[in-house]
Formats: C-alpha cells, sequence, structure tokens
C-alpha cells in the first residue's frame, strides 16, 4: 500500500481525536468522557440537601484523577448559602473511596478552591457523626487556593474570638466560591 494514500487519514483521524478530547473537557476539568462520572452523578442526586438544593452541580473526574464539584446555578431566592456546603460534605461521604487525591471546588467552569481528599474525608465523617459545626467552621482552614497556598489559616485563642473568627471564614469561602454563579 502507498504511504502517501495513509497519511490523510491518519492526518484527519488525530486532529478528531484531539477536537473531540478537547469538547470533552470542560472549563473546570471535568472530563466528560470518562466512565467513572457515570455512577457520580447518581451519589450526588442521592445526598439528603439535593432535593433542597435550587441550582446546577456538575461533578464528575478530571484527566488527572481528581474531582470536580462544580456549582453552575444557584436560585439564591430558594437556596441559603449554607447549603451548598451541606451538599458537598454530604456528597463527600459517598466519595470516600474513589481514589481521588483532592476535589477541585469550581464555580461556572472556574476553580475556586480545592480540598484534599484526606481533609474532605474527615470533615464528611464528623459531618456525618453530627458534627456539623465543627465541619463548617474547619472547612475554610482545609482550603487550598489553585495555584497552591492555602486560602485560610487555622484559628487559636479563646473560643469567642476563634469562633467568630471561624464563621467569618465560612461566610467569607462560600462568598469567594459561589457569588459569581447566577440563577
Amino acid at each position: 500500500m502507498n504511504k502517501k494514500k495513509l497519511i490523510p487519514p491518519l492526518a484527519c483521524t488525530a486532529a478528531a481525536t484531539v477536537l473531540l478530547l478537547a469538547a470533552a473537557t470542560d472549563g473546570a476539568g471535568r472530563n466528560r468522557l470518562d466512565i467513572r462520572n457515570w455512577g457520580l452523578h447518581d451519589r450526588l442526586r442521592s445526598c439528603d440537601s439535593f432535593e433542597r438544593f435550587s441550582g446546577d452541580v456538575q461533578v464528575g473526574y478530571t484527566w488527572t484523577g481528581n474531582l470536580v464539584f462544580d456549582v453552575k446555578t444557584l436560585d439564591r431566592s430558594e437556596t441559603r448559602l449554607i447549603d451548598v456546603l451541606h451538599l458537598l460534605l454530604q456528597f463527600g461521604g459517598k466519595i470516600a473511596h474513589t481514589g481521588a487525591s483532592r476535589v477541585a471546588m469550581a464555580a461556572n467552569g472556574r476553580e475556586v478552591f480545592w480540598i484534599t481528599m484526606r481533609d474532605l474525608d474527615e470533615l464528611s465523617e464528623q459531618y456525618r457523626l453530627g458534627a456539623r459545626i465543627w465541619a463548617f467552621n474547619h472547612w475554610p482552614e482545609r482550603l487550598w487556593k489553585p495555584r497552591g497556598e492555602r486560602a485560610y489559616e487555622s484559628w487559636s485563642g479563646g473560643s469567642l474570638g476563634v469562633m467568630t473568627g471561624q464563621l467569618r471564614d465560612v461566610t467569607d469561602a462560600l462568598r469567594q466560591w459561589v457569588d459569581e454563579v447566577s440563577s
């Protein structure tokens, strides 16, 4: 067979493959073609907070094997800021043994924060055991910015000062994460 006849079809196949891979990745890095994603949305829908959540959240694996929790829309008249965190921590309990090393928290495809699976596992377990306030208060200090620096520091000192600082950090982190999301 003539080698010159094979080059155009191979070039078209390579170009089509590149286009398919580019189209299969959304803004947050979620790989739409990964078969592991098929069951993730079912796990999200099985969370107690999912029915009360008025908005759209997309979850999925990235090409690197990590996870993305992407808030696409949020009806602020129906959903409180803290409901996003309820849903994340409940979902965290459903994905404990996925093999991912971190979960990116995105808004409309833009990564805002990420958290290690180890930290999300601990927070989700405390949430499941009934220590929701503890999980909420310690969530910000476990967050990382996309470039790898800590998003918030740990608080120490008197209990009233610590609780006030933690509450301020929770509110600030939630606002940074979802304030740009429209309904």
